[in-house]
């Protein structure tokens, strides 16, 4: 996904700049001051604060034509795009899939585990959640979670304290481009170090997708 456009941000607007033609493609403007940016393949995530200076909500901007998709007052932590869905863990660390061409819900779920912080990977088009003890596997159709196992070779208590990057992350951070995004992909255990939202280091708010 080569690209030779890079994000800009101002104080309240994000615009894209194009390096051969030496041009704007398109600026958009937000009420409230912008704290963090990213991208992902055709998508930007802009994470805005009020005016108590908290991040609260988030834009989805169209990379190509800079056309707001929508705008919800959610911050998004460890996220994944299968298809036209797209799954987060939210402040209140409920598991929650939209449309991401709607931003219309289509199920929330508390996590299935009350005293540890699960991990997340997907796998063979299966998402996974789990702790040491238990794996579930959860239906991206209908929120459904189904007590499952990991493939043969993997253990649950031998993975709970390491770093994960699945075949969503690998395919993202593998992109040939100078501007593909700055946020650190899924893996929920990671202390919401991920997501697209300034106020977690996952998407950093001073200037744009470098």
């Amino acid at each position: 996904m080569k690209s030779n456009s890079v994000l800009f941000t101002k104080k309240k607007s994000l615009f894209k700049y194009n390096g051969p033609n030496d041009s704007i493609d398109w600026e958009v403007d937000f009420d409230k001051n912008i704290t963090g940016i990213s991208r992902v393949d055709d998508y930007v995530f802009v994470t805005k604060k009020n005016n108590w200076g908290i991040s609260n909500s988030t834009s989805l901007i169209d990379f190509n034509s800079g056309k707001k998709l929508w705008d919800l007052k959610k911050i998004f932590y460890s996220i994944y795009i299968i298809d036209d869905t797209l799954i987060f863990k939210n402040s209140v660390n409920k598991f929650t899939a939209i449309d991401i061409n709607s931003g219309l819900e289509k199920f929330s779920l508390k996590s299935p585990f009350t005293w540890s912080t699960p991990k997340t990977f997907l796998l063979n088009g299966k998402f996974y959640i789990f702790s040491s003890k238990t794996v579930y596997h959860l239906n991206i159709d209908n929120g459904k979670l189904t007590e499952s196992k990991l493939p043969h070779k993997l253990n649950a208590k031998d993975l709970t304290s390491a770093f994960i990057l699945d075949e969503f992350q690998i395919n993202i951070n593998n992109f040939p481009s100078s501007d593909s995004g700055h946020m650190i992909m899924g893996d929920a255990g990671g202390a919401d170090a991920g997501g697209a939202g300034g106020d977690a280091g996952g998407a950093g708010g001073d200037g744009g997708a470098g």
